[in-house]
């Protein structure tokens, strides 16, 4: 019991760091729910969508894509060298579609080519850009049905025109969750989870274990009648209800937040990959802290370890959205696992939820924490050697 009050004894002095990086993560979902409320894997209607066109082509056939698209949707024409722009647009969903017409389109539409006609930029697997996708080829392939009758170009457009302009007007429904905006969120509210449990068990818990496992602390530990397999039960229970504690903190913002969307049977799913990956970081903390780091140090690991997991396992950029070689290292990754049982989840980058891969995420994230478990035993039994 004296190392268990003492245990939190400190974590209620270092307080303030949980609470900072609570704060933090408050106003980021409030701000990614203000971005998301109206655009993210909504139940989609046949409407218009935000759509930036390039078109170096610039021929009659060209031209006339374009105005078919500008008569339905919401198109900009984007200036030279506005690629950053436009994926943060797309990331942000402020804009459902970006498209280039290369050069050669009109050629190769009169040869009667239709594959990778245009280049486009889109959030996979969206039902606003499959019904892009779905209208331009559409457009396409009427065209050359007209071509082939042997009309020219000029009444080729001027017919396909007609011809759709005639046909009926569709609802396209997507068939997602019921509710699927506010679902959405609650999956970015769980993605981001990673990087926050890193920062606050590296700022708020680390320390806490540091202070415990000091010189000083220890002789004075080994010079009363308590037994060192209790005072390491005693940590032990420290840190679990430490760690539950900050993750019951963040389950219950997501619950004043998304409210009945939280209680759907799908998202235990996620909250128990929630609690995978949060065992995950308690051991890390526990490796980190036989150590003995400073403050400074672990501020510093803090950041290096949540940034770049973050950054290669696709917590901050969508993993549709990363390179092969930036996805082969996250694989080493426990975070990796972790985003892509939530990608299932969600629906994101085309994921399908397999209940036999979601398994084997839950699982490589447990052999992570059970590795990090073994490396905190293996050095404190050699730091113990040492200070002998």
């Amino acid at each position: 019991m004296p190392v268990f009050k003492a245990f939190f004894a400190i974590a209620k002095k270092r307080r303030n760091a949980a609470l900072i990086y609570l704060g933090v993560y408050a106003v980021i979902t409030l701000l990614l729910s203000a971005l998301s409320q109206d655009s993210i894997n909504e139940n989609f209607k046949a409407s218009q969508r935000s759509i930036a066109i390039t078109d170096e082509d610039n021929t009659d056939a060209s031209r006339a894509l374009c105005d078919y698209l500008a008569s339905i949707h919401q198109v900009t024409t984007p200036e030279p060298g506005e690629d950053t722009a436009l994926l943060d647009a797309i990331y942000y969903r402020t804009l459902n579609y970006a498209m280039v017409i290369p050069e050669g389109f009109e050629d190769r539409v009169l040869a009667g080519e239709t594959k990778d006609l245009v280049s486009s930029l889109t959030i996979p697997g969206s039902s606003s850009s499959q019904y892009v996708d779905n209208q331009i080829t559409q457009y396409v392939q009427a065209l050359q049905l007209y071509l082939a009758g042997g009309d020219t170009i000029a009444e080729a457009i001027d017919h396909t025109d007609h011809t759709i302009s005639d046909l009926p007007k569709v609802s396209v429904t997507s068939f997602q969750m019921s509710d699927a905006d506010t679902n959405s969120m609650v999956f970015y509210f769980f993605q981001y989870l990673p990087y926050i449990f890193l920062a606050i068990l590296f700022a708020g818990m680390a320390p806490i274990l540091v202070t415990l496992n000091s010189r000083d602390m220890k002789a004075r530990t080994a010079c009363s009648a308590l037994p060192g397999r209790t005072r390491t039960l005693a940590m032990a229970s420290g840190c679990l209800l430490y760690s539950l504690g900050i993750w019951l903190l963040f389950l219950l913002l997501g619950l004043v937040f998304y409210r009945k969307a939280m209680l759907q049977p799908y998202v235990g799913y996620a909250i128990l990959n929630s609690l995978a990956f949060l065992l995950f970081t308690t051991a890390l903390s526990l490796l980190i802290s036989t150590f003995s780091p400073d403050d400074n140090v672990l501020n510093m690991l803090a950041n290096i370890v949540g940034l770049s997991m973050s950054f290669l396992c696709g917590v901050f950029v969508p993993q549709s959205m990363l390179s092969g070689s930036v996805l082969a290292v996250g694989r080493f990754l426990p975070a990796y696992w972790y985003i892509r049982a939530n990608n299932m989840l969600a629906g994101f980058g085309k994921e399908v939820f397999d209940l036999g891969f979601y398994w084997k995420c839950i699982g490589i994230q447990f052999l992570f924490a059970a590795a990090m478990f073994a490396l905190t035993a293996v050095a404190a039994r050699q730091r113990k050697g040492l200070s002998l």
